[in-house]
């Protein structure tokens, strides 16, 4: 007697372990639902151990999970779940699957009172009401029917014998009706499962478009503004706030979207929203659960607990910066996650409506001849790698009239679980094909920001970017120089060859310096015109002038431009970090003033010998 007590208490012990794991291990389907294998467990031991044992377990097992975080409040219905088909089974026998559309039909009725009594407060929340009454009854369902099936097996397996009392017959029929039943329906649910989350994906993918169309947009608006417009923009100037509120505006124009502009403070700076839409704290994003689906991109729901409710009150929200400014895309994500449960929805009851007529056929199986069930058997087996292997089905009819339906209907359901397939296939084909548009379209507008279009050299937007950068990062920065460059009497070159000249004779310049960029610590830059800037990582003032040297007779090289050959010459003006100024605009005022004195030098120098040709 203490020997059966202390088993029994072992495999109390060890049930409730494997329970609590399952429950912690559980498959996510969508919105913080999840599939767990431990109503299986469960609902098993009331044909095991009793219904007392059972009982017992799942009350400790909801509290246990409970206490331990990796369930929410909906885990206590598993107690209702046990009282219910545990005691029609105790009183009524057959098998747990059967009892559990009794189950199944009491949750409707109760469902159907409460949307009657409280169709007010339920009408909004309909949808997502129906989907979790749906997904709850179909995962009670399943996990009765792999129940049943452990309860029909594990007593036979040589080596567990022992651990069970009740020893039940199989026969032959009850095997081919449980493999009909489970190989039509767990395809079924592996579907919902893979679809599932590809709408969420798709809905994730979603949101990363419409970040990115933002970004553009934003980034497009920076490579339009001139350095006085970007110098408003950064003084906070009305004029160019409302700018970018009308960019804004038109971006979001009738959608839910938001958009907030934080300052550098992190104030408040520019919001823009539907007029029909309520504006929100931004404060509210302080608690509550944060999921990155990318790197700059978050969804946000009001607790940790990610249940359907939090998904529904949630918001995707995405943060990319405009200058000096942090700027959030807001979205709320109620209408997908409806439109998903709505989706889903139909797709359970499809599955429900797959799993009773198994149930009905799996009780006519038992009566059927060998012949016949081994002509079903070769239908429905190895039915997901058919599936993916896109074969077609076809049922051999029979002279049995109830099994040339069954294998017809089964049939029905493999070919459109092939549509669905396939269906998934060409959206996320036609999704992949537009995330490559939207790819090649960066990278042009890329490289329309960062370089200039006549010479391919880095345009005066990189240039600021470039140095800012450096300039940001004290700890990094070594010594470097600034070379301004100013082309000599370019004004001359277009009046004589025309602008198309000018702008040849700039090409040439342009591919000039890039050969003598190779193997040099040097980065030159067009900032407009014929104005031309080099950023030189040489530690030395001394080292620096030799670099502009050498630089000078690489630009008094002849150029032939239309068979004419120009000798040009430049003027050059040189500044030193930090020795002349710690900031962009201080090394380039400099360097700007000394090409300056330079180009004056040359004019007078100019002067002077035309003076003294004309007096000789």
């Amino acid at each position: 007697m203490r020997n059966v007590m202390n088993r029994k208490i072992t495999l109390f012990i060890l049930i409730l372990t494997v329970s609590v794991i399952a429950q912690l291990y559980s498959v996510s389907l969508v919105f913080g639902i999840t599939i767990s294998f431990a109503p299986v467990l469960y609902l098993a031991s009331i044909r095991l151990f009793g219904f007392r044992f059972a009982l017992l377990l799942t009350i400790c097992m909801s509290l246990l999970t409970q206490f331990l975080h990796i369930g929410n409040s909906l885990v206590f219905f598993s107690i209702l779940e046990i009282l219910i088909i545990g005691t029609f089974y105790t009183k009524k026998g057959k098998d747990l699957f059967t009892w559990s559309f009794a189950y199944s039909f009491i949750i409707f009725i109760l469902y159907f009172l409460l949307v009657f009594l409280f169709s007010d407060f339920l009408d909004d929340l309909s949808v997502l009401t129906n989907f979790m009454i749906i997904q709850t009854v179909a995962a009670t369902l399943f996990a009765a029917l792999v129940a049943d099936m452990l309860c029909d097996y594990l007593p036979v397996i040589p080596k567990m014998k022992n651990w069970f009392q009740e020893k039940n017959q199989l026969y032959f029929g009850q095997v081919i009706s449980h493999i009909l039943i489970f190989s039509a329906v767990l395809p079924l649910l592996i579907i919902i499962l893979v679809n599932g989350r590809e709408l969420e994906s798709e809905m994730y993918k979603e949101f990363y478009l419409q970040y990115q169309q933002l970004e553009e947009r934003l980034q497009q608006k920076v490579a339009e503004m001139d350095s006085i417009e970007i110098q408003n923009y950064e003084l906070d100037a009305e004029l160019e706030k409302a700018r970018i509120k009308s960019i804004l505006d038109e971006f979001i124009g009738t959608t839910n979207r938001r958009i907030y502009m934080l300052d550098q403070g992190g104030q408040l700076w520019l919001y823009a929203h539907n007029q029909n839409d309520t504006l929100p704290n931004l404060d509210y994003v302080e608690d509550g659960f944060v999921n990155q689906i990318h790197p700059n991109g978050f969804i946000w729901l009001p607790s940790k607990q990610q249940t359907l409710s939090d998904w529904y009150h949630g918001y995707y929200l995405g943060e990319t910066t405009f200058i000096n400014k942090r700027a959030f895309l807001i979205i709320p994500i109620t209408n997908r996650v409806v439109a998903l449960a709505a989706d889903l929805t139909h797709y359970l009851m499809f599955a429900l409506s797959v799993l009773f007529i198994a149930l009905v056929f799996g009780m006519i199986v038992n009566r059927i001849l060998s012949n016949s069930l081994i002509r079903l058997t070769q239908l429905t087996s190895d039915l997901p790698e058919k599936m993916n292997r896109q074969e077609t089905f076809y049922w051999r009819d029979t002279s049995i009239d109830e099994f040339s339906k069954l294998g017809q209907n089964i049939e029905k359901v493999a070919n459109q679980l092939q549509t669905m397939f396939t269906d998934a296939k060409k959206k996320n084909d036609l999704l992949t094909a537009r995330t490559n548009q939207l790819i090649e379209s960066e990278s042009k507008l890329y490289r329309l920001a960062h370089f200039d279009t006549l010479t391919d050299l880095p345009n005066r937007y990189s240039f600021h970017e470039d140095v800012t950068e450096m300039l940001d990062a004290p700890a990094n920065l070594e010594r470097f120089g600034i070379v301004f460059i100013d082309l000599d009497k370019f004004k001359q070159v277009n009046d004589t060859l025309g602008h198309s000249g000018g702008d040849l004779l700039l090409k040439v310049f342009a591919k000039r310096l890039k050969q003598f960029q190779r193997g040099q610590p040097v980065t030159f830059y067009r900032l407009a015109g014929d104005e031309f800037v080099a950023v030189v990582n040489l530690k030395t003032e001394k080292d620096v002038q030799l670099f502009s040297e050498q630089l000078v007779e690489v630009i008094r090289q002849t150029i032939v431009i239309n068979k004419t050959e120009i000798m040009l010459t430049a003027s050059i003006g040189i500044s030193f970090y930090p020795d002349h100024g710690k900031t962009l605009d201080k090394l380039l005022h400099h360097a700007d003033s000394l090409m300056y004195e330079e180009k004056q030098e040359h004019h007078n120098s100019q002067l002077l010998t035309s003076y003294r040709e004309e007096h000789d």
